[in-house]
C-alpha cells in the first residue's frame, strides 16, 4: 500500500499558496452580508476587552450580569482561540485547500470583514479577531434588509455600515465613547440565526443514492430546528429566553457613574451545552483564565444548568420485585425539554444515551446497560442502548460510508437525536428512522419511550435502586483523535489530545435521572430511599458533575498549570493510539427503508 500520508503532504505543498478549488468554491461566492474590503471607516472594529472599562468589573459585587463579565467565559468569547475549532480547521484546509476562510468567518465574523480570514489558518489573526463573537460582531450588526429581513439567515452573512454607533435594545442610551442607536431586532432568535444554521456551500447534499440534490449540506441546523417547533409560534421561546438570564430588578448595564437603571436586564452568558470546550480554552490560554476566572466559572455553572434543564427521564414500567441472574423489563421515557433537538450543534462527537444501573446503599452501581468505558471513551455495545446523535459521512463513489471530516460531508447517514415540541421537519432536519418518533397522527414526538430487558447479577440480593439517567458528551475520544492523527500539517490535533487528557477527558454528564426501588430478596433492604422522579444534572462522581472547575483546582484558581501541560502535550505527541472497535452507538453506512434524500 503506498504511503498516503506522504502522498498528502506532496500533494498539500502541491496546491500552496491555499486557493478554494472550484470543487470547494461553488457557492461560497454567492453568499450575502459584508465582504472583506468593502466598508472604509467602518471596517475600525473595536476589542471586546476595551467594552469591560465601562461594561464589566462586576456592579456591587455582582460579576454575573454585567455584558464583558458573562461573554468573557463563554465559547461566544471564546470561538477562535476553542482548540477543538483549531483543529478542526486544519483538518478542514487539508481536505478542502482554503475553506478555512468561511470557517474563520463563523468563528470571527469581524475577522473575515477586516480581511483577516486570509490565510485560511488563522495566521493572520490579530487580538481583536481573537475576540470570536465580540461585542462589535453583534452591536455594530445592522438589518440586511428584504427579502432576508431582518438578517440573512445561516452562515454568518452579517451585515455592517460605515456607521460606528453601537446598536442595542434601548432608545435612550447615551456613552462619551462611542454613539449609540436602538435596535430591538438584535435580541431576536433571527438575529442568532445568522451563525447557528450553518451549510457547506461547497457541497452539495446527497440523498441516499447518492445523487445530489440542491441543497448545500446543512453542518449545523439548531437555529432551523428552533424556527420548525412549537417554540417558535406565538407563546413560546426565543433563543435568549433559554440561552440567557434576566437579572431581576432595576440595574445599570454600565458602570460610568451616569448609566441609568434598566429593568430586567439580560446577562451576556450564552450558555450552551459545551462544557468540554469551556475546560479546553481555560486549559489552551491559562493567561486568559487567569485573567477572568469569574467569567469562565461562570460560564461553566450555567453550562451545566442549562444541560440540567434540556431534557427528563422518567421510568414509566419497572417491576417492584425481580429474581437475581433473571431478565426483567424496565420502560424510560426521555423527554426533549429544549427549544431544538438534544442533543443539537456541532454533530461531530455530540451525543446522549440512555444508561440503567443498580445502586446500592453505600452508592456502589453495578451497571445493566448504557455503561461508559472511561478507557476507550466508548458506549457499552451489549446489550444495546438508546444513543441520540447524528453521524455524517459522504458518498465514496459507490456508497455512504461514516466519516468525521466535516468539509468534505454531503451525507446524513444517521440523526436519532429527539425532536423538539411541536417540530414539522424539513428535509435537512428530520430524524432518519433508527427511533421512530411518530406521534401516530402524522406528527413528531418530542420524546422517545425506550423498553429495555437487563439482568441483575445472579448473587445480587436485598434492595436496589433502579437508577436511569440521560448521560450526554460534547465531544468523544474517538473524534479527538481522529483530529490528532489524521493531522498532517501541524500541531493543532496533538495539541487537543494533549487538552483533552489533562482535563479529564470530558466525562458524561449526567442531563436527568429518575429512580425506582426493585427488591431482590433474600435479604434486609440494602438500596435505602424510595421512589421515582427525574431531575438534577449535578450526580457526584457520575460524569463532569457539579464543579465548576477543574480537576485539582481550588476555588481561588481556574487555571492550569502551564508546565503540566507541556510536559503532557511532548508524552502524547509521541504516541498514537491503535484503532477503536466498534462502538454501542456505531451506524451502518447505509439505512434500510429510509424515505427520500436526507
Amino acid at each position: 500500500m503506498p504511503d498516503l500520508r506522504g502522498l498528502a503532504r506532496v500533494a498539500l505543498a502541491a496546491l500552496l499558496p491555499l486557493v478554494l478549488p472550484a470543487s470547494a468554491s461553488a457557492g461560497f461566492e454567492d453568499l450575502a452580508g459584508t465582504k472583506p474590503g468593502e466598508l472604509g471607516q467602518g471596517s475600525l472594529f473595536e476589542g471586546a476587552d476595551g467594552c469591560a472599562l465601562c461594561h464589566g468589573g462586576g456592579h456591587g459585587g455582582d460579576r454575573t450580569y454585567l455584558p464583558h463579565d458573562g461573554w468573557a467565559g463563554t465559547m461566544m468569547g471564546n470561538a477562535a482561540r476553542d482548540p477543538v475549532f483549531r483543529a478542526a480547521l486544519s483538518i478542514a484546509n487539508q481536505d478542502e485547500p482554503g475553506v478555512g476562510t468561511f470557517c474563520l468567518r463563523c468563528h470571527s465574523p469581524i475577522a473575515f470583514v477586516r480581511g483577516h480570514a486570509t490565510p485560511p489558518d488563522g495566521s493572520a489573526f490579530d487580538a481583536v479577531d481573537m475576540q470570536g463573537v465580540g461585542c462589535d460582531t453583534c452591536h455594530r450588526a445592522v438589518p440586511s434588509g428584504p427579502p432576508e429581513a431582518p438578517y440573512h439567515r445561516g452562515d454568518a452573512q452579517i451585515v455592517y455600515d460605515n456607521d460606528l454607533d453601537k446598536r442595542g435594545p434601548y432608545a435612550d442610551s447615551v456613552a462619551q465613547v462611542h454613539g449609540t442607536a436602538e435596535d430591538g431586532a438584535l435580541s431576536s432568535s433571527a438575529f442568532c440565526g445568522q451563525c447557528h444554521q450553518v451549510t457547506n456551500p461547497g457541497r452539495r447534499l446527497r440523498d441516499v443514492d447518492g445523487v445530489e440534490t440542491d441543497l448545500a449540506f446543512p453542518l449545523d441546523t439548531t437555529y432551523e430546528e428552533w424556527a420548525q417547533s412549537a417554540h417558535a409560534q406565538p407563546g413560546g421561546q426565543s433563543c435568549v429566553d433559554c440561552h440567557t438570564r434576566r437579572k431581576s430588578g432595576p440595574f445599570p448595564v454600565a458602570t460610568v457613574p451616569v448609566a441609568p437603571l434598566r429593568t430586567d436586564p439580560r446577562d451576556h452568558v450564552f450558555a450552551g451545552g459545551n462544557l468540554f470546550g469551556i475546560r479546553a480554552v481555560m486549559a489552551k490560554d491559562p493567561a486568559r483564565a487567569a485573567a477572568f476566572p469569574d467569567a469562565f466559572a461562570l460560564a461553566l455553572a450555567r453550562t451545566e444548568e442549562t444541560l440540567a434543564a434540556a431534557a427528563k427521564i422518567d421510568i414509566t414500567s419497572a417491576p417492584a420485585t425481580a429474581a437475581p441472574g433473571e431478565p426483567f423489563v424496565v420502560t424510560v421515557r426521555v423527554e426533549n425539554l429544549c427549544g431544538h433537538k438534544f442533543p443539537t450543534g456541532y454533530a461531530e462527537g455530540r451525543r446522549a444515551w440512555i444508561a440503567l444501573a443498580l445502586v446500592d446503599s453505600t452508592g456502589d452501581e453495578t451497571s445493566l446497560l448504557g455503561g461508559y468505558d472511561a478507557a476507550n471513551g466508548e458506549i457499552e455495545a451489549s446489550p444495546p442502548t438508546r444513543v441520540y446523535r447524528a453521524q455524517h459521512g459522504r458518498w465514496n463513489g459507490s456508497a455512504a460510508e461514516p466519516a468525521e471530516d466535516l468539509a468534505r460531508h454531503d451525507m446524513i447517514l444517521s440523526d436519532t437525536r429527539i425532536p423538539p415540541k411541536g417540530f414539522v421537519p424539513t428535509i435537512t432536519t428530520r430524524p432518519t428512522g433508527e427511533i421512530d418518533y411518530g406521534d401516530g397522527a402524522g406528527g413528531v414526538r418530542s420524546w422517545d419511550e425506550a423498553t429495555f430487558t437487563v439482568a441483575a447479577p445472579a448473587g445480587m440480593t436485598g434492595e436496589r435502586k433502579l437508577s436511569a439517567r440521560v448521560l450526554y458528551q460534547p465531544i468523544t475520544r474517538k473524534y479527538v483523535e481522529h483530529l490528532a492523527e489524521a493531522n498532517i500539517t501541524d500541531s493543532n490535533g496533538q495539541e487537543l489530545l494533549a487538552i483533552y487528557e489533562s482535563v479529564g477527558a470530558s466525562p458524561p454528564f449526567v442531563v436527568s435521572k429518575a429512580e425506582v426501588v426493585i427488591d431482590f430478596g433474600g435479604g434486609s433492604g440494602s438500596g435505602g430511599g424510595g421512589g421515582g422522579g427525574g431531575g438534577g444534572g449535578r450526580d457526584p462522581g457520575a460524569g463532569e458533575g457539579c464543579s465548576c472547575r477543574l480537576p485539582g483546582q481550588t476555588s481561588a484558581s481556574t487555571t492550569l498549570p502551564a508546565l503540566g501541560f507541556l510536559v503532557l502535550l511532548f508524552a502524547i505527541s509521541a504516541r498514537s493510539r491503535p484503532t477503536r472497535g466498534r462502538s454501542a452507538e456505531t451506524i451502518q453506512p447505509t439505512q434500510a427503508g429510509r424515505p427520500g434524500p436526507v
